[in-house]
């Protein structure tokens, strides 16, 4: 049975990805941020937010673009996060993969954007906000 076909919702603005040290406090320029991912472990405190919200002295590697997967998901739904990844993997795209309770979310470098939209859409994919990046 074929399953059907992923949206995938490009969001609007720019994001960082940067790594503090696994004793920082949660940084107070976060609490504004509508959109932000953190982990926590032993060794790393990692952040993932819009790119704007990042201190000039925090050093971060800038310039990904977000596309979120949308839709009725179950949170049991097998292979999500591998449907969405393989196509870009096996253009030779890297991406940086998040996922919550309710949702999976693909980051990849501006620079490689327009590649992985038209990746998605060549494996079936339906792609909206294509224009909303700011």
């Amino acid at each position: 049975m074929d399953k059907q076909p992923l949206t995938l919702k490009l969001l609007g603005e720019s994001f960082a990805i940067l790594k503090l040290p696994p004793s920082q406090p949660f940084p107070s320029w976060l609490v504004d941020a509508s959109v932000f991912f953190v982990a926590r472990t032993e060794d790393e405190f990692s952040v993932m937010c819009p790119q704007r919200f990042v201190p000039a002295d925090v050093a971060h590697s800038a310039g990904w673009l977000c596309l979120r997967v949308d839709g009725d998901l179950a949170f049991d739904e097998v292979g999500v996060a591998a449907r969405v990844s393989r196509p870009l993997s096996e253009a030779g795209l890297s991406i940086f993969l998040v996922s919550t309770h309710d949702r999976d979310y693909v980051m990849v470098a501006a620079k490689d954007l327009q590649v992985a939209l038209s990746v998605y859409e060549n494996a079936g994919f339906i792609v909206v906000n294509r224009d909303t990046i700011s």
